[in-house]
């Protein structure tokens, strides 16, 4: 392991100031460039007069490009090696997230969403590996909670920042935007894109300090060199047990992930009887703060009773968070507390079974050979990813109603707790074609 040649001589403070960092980089890469989007969706749609199919398909581009940025990094993390690849992520989000806060028209903010999402998987490929030689083998899980953690603080920061400035719903009450007049259409879809350019803004600012920092904190960094390109890649993740059977789960959990991101904020404000605008939002910051805790008691979670029983778990309390966040009768029923609960118990599941997975392939490898696996497993999650606001979208246009697509995640959460099952890691099951046991 590099923890033993890199790390080894790191202070307890350079160790906590190496995984802040790194835990910074994965906010900026996966809550600015990518999960904001979620938060402003219906800014972007009013902003630019797009239908939800659409807008949701500019939120699969982002998604899209992620996974061409999980196969680029499979490729070429034997030249980069892990600390190259964050860095060069961190880098590309940082521009993309300039591009988003001028934005003059449609066409920059898809070149920019499909470059954030691009550098994000060199981000967050590497980020796990380099956590995990910073805090040795008995501390994987904990090691990859620290960096979902930082995304939770991240999707946290993108909500208090929708929160703080001045939204078009905020326009509209306050004057500034006409309510009920042909006008208004016009005026409400100006709001709405200064809104969005004004909260990237913000973020592309927070994203230059952490490039700099990182820059510093990570400028050199030991190697565990191993076979790289796409054969290297498959024969390493070969080495996870189990990796088919964990790969589809992975892919099906973004899949979840990126419906409820989506979609959440939009249903929820469907209900006006019950949640108010700044109501609907609070339920997308408590899913970031969920992911906050998630990372760390998941992380640990695994690290005392086994990687897979903490997956299975993760999946059992989406399942059942998406319901009770949800659906309508319960959501009247209780108020919109139920709703905000069980976004907090949805966040620390997403973040829960990412560690948990990245434990468990971190488990097997190592290094470089770590990265072209994870990136290799990371493509499919990115199809999982870019699955999720095209589907839901067509649906929420098909039915009139986003609870078509929750339907379909809360069924995937089933499907994933049949795949991994319940055992320890070792414990042999039916393998998949192409995982080893």
């Amino acid at each position: 392991m590099t923890s033993a040649t890199h790390a080894a001589g790191f202070s307890r403070a350079r160790r906590i100031g190496t995984l802040l960092t790194l835990a910074a980089a994965a906010a900026v890469s996966q809550s600015f460039g990518r999960f904001t989007y979620s938060l402003l969706f219906t800014d972007l749609r009013d902003g630019f007069g797009l239908s939800n199919t659409v807008a949701g398909a500019l939120g699969s581009l982002n998604l899209l490009m992620y996974l061409a940025g999980s196969l680029a990094v499979a490729l070429t993390v034997g030249r980069t090696g892990l600390s190259g690849a964050v860095r060069i992520g961190v880098a590309g989000n940082v521009v993309g997230l300039a591009l988003l806060a001028w934005s003059p028209n449609v066409g920059i903010a898809a070149l920019a969403l499909a470059l954030t999402g691009f550098s994000a998987a060199g981000v967050w490929v590497g980020t796990p590996g380099l956590a995990a030689e910073l805090l040795g083998p008995r501390k994987r899980g904990a090691a990859a909670g620290w960096l979902t953690g930082g995304v939770g603080c991240g999707m946290v920061a993108a909500a208090a920042l929708d929160a703080l400035l001045q939204g078009p719903s905020d326009a509209v009450s306050s004057g500034a935007v006409p309510s009920g007049l042909d006008s208004s259409e016009a005026a409400l879809a100006d709001a709405s894109r200064s809104h969005l350019r004004d909260v990237y803004l913000i973020e592309f600012l927070l994203g230059a300090v952490v490039l700099v920092v990182l820059a510093v904190a990570v400028r050199r960094w030991a190697r565990t060199p191993g076979r790289t390109g796409f054969r290297g890649a498959r024969d390493a993740l070969a080495k996870v047990p189990q990796a088919g059977r964990l790969v589809t789960a992975y892919a099906l959990h973004a899949f979840i992930v990126a419906t409820m991101l989506t979609f959440i904020v939009g249903h929820l404000e469907g209900y006006p009887d019950i949640f108010t605008a700044w109501g609907a939002e609070l339920a997308f910051s408590s899913i970031g703060v969920g992911c906050i805790a998630g990372g760390p008691v998941f992380g640990r979670m695994a690290d005392r009773i086994g990687r897979r029983r903490s997956v299975t778990i993760g999946f059992g309390v989406s399942f059942i968070s998406i319901i009770t966040s949800t659906v309508y009768p319960l959501l009247a029923f209780v108020g919109p507390l139920l709703a905000w609960v069980s976004a907090i118990a949805f966040g620390m599941a997403f973040s829960g079974i990412i560690a948990s997975i990245a434990a468990r392939v971190s488990d097997s490898l190592a290094g470089d050979e770590f990265g072209a696996a994870y990136g290799l497993a990371t493509i499919l999650f990115g199809l999982g990813l870019a699955a999720g606001p095209p589907v839901g979208g067509a649906l929420a246009d098909w039915f009139d109603s986003f609870g078509p697509a929750f339907g379909l995640a809360v069924a995937a959460c089933a499907i994933s707790v049949a795949l991994i099952g319940w055992g320890d890691d070792s414990a042999p099951v039916s393998p998949l074609r192409g995982s080893t046991s």
